[in-house]
């Protein structure tokens, strides 16, 4: 067994019951998105692609890179990227698990991701609340608990894209006769 596959075991307990997966189908529903189901991934893909990207560039000032570029006009610049991508990933997800909830909701790191997504909107409302207002009128760097949150947004939001990855493909299997 592997070590994903342990995690993911570990996990069982805590999945979405499959009844209540069962009653979240909607057949009239997966058939009217049916021709658009792949323009809605290829959406969805772009979509938390631009919200990462624009994450990073945030975090990575944040965290003290290009520190000769001023915060407010790269917030102001990034937010609104941030913003739009974000409320369209997730009206794009949600398109995506009503398509056929029993299948995504049956993917071993669903959970996983879902966790770590909903990590990563607490660290954000809680930096954003905490350390954010401060930051817009310091001439000195974030503090380390600052920084702190800044790279486990990163981590955060990496990691909840690595889950979504590890769902897409079920684990190879090899051949090992001869």
């Amino acid at each position: 067994m592997t070590l994903g596959l342990e995690i993911a075991n570990a996990l069982d307990p805590y999945r979405v019951p499959s009844s209540w997966l069962l009653a979240l189908y909607n057949r009239d529903f997966t058939i009217a998105l049916q021709p658009w189901q792949f323009l809605i991934r290829a959406a969805h893909v772009l979509m938390v692609s631009l919200f990462f990207g624009a994450i990073a560039v945030l975090d990575l000032r944040l965290l003290g890179l290009a520190p000769e570029l001023p915060l407010r006009p790269l917030l102001k610049l990034v937010l609104p990227s941030v913003y739009v991508s974000l409320g369209l990933t997730m009206l794009t997800g949600f398109a995506l698990f009503f398509y056929d909830p029993v299948a995504v909701g049956s993917h071993d790191w669903l959970t996983p991701k879902l966790l770590f997504i909903a990590l990563g909107f607490v660290n954000a409302i809680w930096f954003n609340w905490r350390y954010l207002p401060a930051q817009l009128v310091s001439t000195s760097g974030l503090t380390t608990a600052g920084k702190l949150a800044a790279a486990a947004s990163l981590a955060l939001w990496a990691l909840a894209i690595l889950c979504a990855c590890l769902n897409a493909e079920p684990p190879p299997r090899l051949y090992l006769g001869s």
